[in-house]
């Protein structure tokens, strides 16, 4: 499990390093300029444009520097965390990552220490933004216990297990300007036909083709069979397995309308937790950390440049 996700951390510092050394240098004085502290701790224009260039952005506009200068006031959030924990990345694994970003900007023909001044990160800095993701896998692992992963599984069985649903949907289109009065009819709609479906007026497959807004209406709203994180959008099967067959949801909206759906048949699943561990012990540390990070930030001191927070 620590393994893809270190090696996609070090591949995306490398492309951040790389795409600076093709570009100007940052200016020893608007680096160093503070942005907002956090519980006595600095962030820098340095560390924004680091955020910016490891996403693969040059210009970016003031409401996407703001939503990664909030992630970047996380970070040193989680990493004051850690180190109250006493998680320590082992210093051999925190080489040979280092050794890694090194040797790939090397192979492009760059001095890593001359990348690394252009961005204003000296050498510790840089072991600083690696060990992060290092050392919150490492505590993850610490409070991820067999029994929690049990659990979790045996909670979300049919979420994890490969069961593939069949379903249709009624779609009403919804501008992404509708009123709250166009929102409310269409809700009604659905909340009409939903009746006559269930009094046995029409079947689903007659209200689809009559009234729904989405090309699947000429086949009874018939969607694409779906596992739950698979083709169907997560949207729908969040509303469509927790049904028995044959069960109506409630109207719900989506950025594609307002929904009435469906589930038709369940196939169930054979995967076991052995199976899915992977996947479900990513899904245990990202609740985690929001977790974490929630609780961080409810007592954090967090100070802003007046200019960086309207």
């Amino acid at each position: 499990m620590s393994s893809p996700r270190r090696h996609s951390f070090t591949y995306l510092l490398c492309l951040a390093l790389l795409g600076l050394s093709a570009g100007q240098p940052l200016r020893a004085a608007a680096a160093e300029e503070v942005l907002a502290t956090v519980n006595g701790q600095t962030v820098t224009e340095a560390d924004l444009s680091f955020a910016l260039l490891s996403r693969g952005i040059t210009d970016a506009p003031p409401a996407l520097r703001q939503q990664l200068l909030e992630q970047l006031i996380n970070q040193r959030l989680i990493q004051e965390f850690l180190k109250a924990q006493k998680i320590e990345v082992p210093p051999k694994q925190l080489d040979e990552s280092v050794v890694k970003v090194e040797n790939f900007i090397r192979k492009k023909g760059d001095n890593p220490q001359q990348v690394l001044t252009k961005m204003g990160f000296t050498p510790e800095k840089l072991r600083a933004a690696i060990a992060l993701p290092l050392a919150w896998n490492l505590y993850a692992r610490q409070e991820i216990t067999p029994e929690k992963m049990q659990a979790y599984f045996n909670a979300h069985r049919e979420e994890l297990d490969g069961t593939r649903v069949e379903a249709s949907q009624i779609l009403l289109k919804l501008s992404s300007v509708a009123s709250p009065t166009e929102i409310d009819q269409a809700k009604q709609k659905l909340l009409d036909l939903r009746k006559q479906i269930q009094s046995g007026k029409l079947s689903f497959a007659e209200a689809a083709a009559r009234h729904s807004q989405a090309p699947s209406k000429t086949e009874g709203g018939k969607l694409v069979t779906s596992a739950y994180r698979g083709k169907m959008p997560l949207v729908f099967t969040s509303q469509v397995f927790p049904l028995k067959e044959g069960e109506i949801s409630e109207p719900f909206q989506s950025p594609f309308g307002m929904h009435l759906i469906t589930l038709n048949k369940k196939h169930p699943g054979q995967f076991s937790l052995e199976d899915v561990r992977g996947e479900l012990f990513q899904t245990l540390s990202r609740e985690l950390y929001d977790q974490t990070l929630q609780k961080l930030r409810s007592t954090a001191k967090i100070e802003w440049k007046t200019e960086t927070k309207s």
